[in-house]
């Protein structure tokens, strides 16, 4: 269940960066073009490649304490 919670943080996370990521665009950018960059196969495998970053730092950083 951690690894759920850990994608769905990453996953706000990223979205969060994405609508807020330049001024100039900043009121203009919606979810919906969120979701329309999902479905871009090389945005999943860059966000895949970030839950699976973020997974193993908490897996590394679980292991030590």
């Amino acid at each position: 269940m951690n690894i759920v919670y850990t994608i769905l943080l990453v996953v706000t996370f990223d979205a969060y960066l994405f609508l807020n990521q330049q001024k100039k665009y900043r009121g203009y950018l919606t979810l919906k073009h969120y979701a329309e960059t999902l479905k871009m196969p090389i945005y999943q495998k860059v966000l895949m490649f970030k839950i699976m970053v973020v997974v193993f730092l908490s897996v590394l950083v679980n292991s030590f304490f």
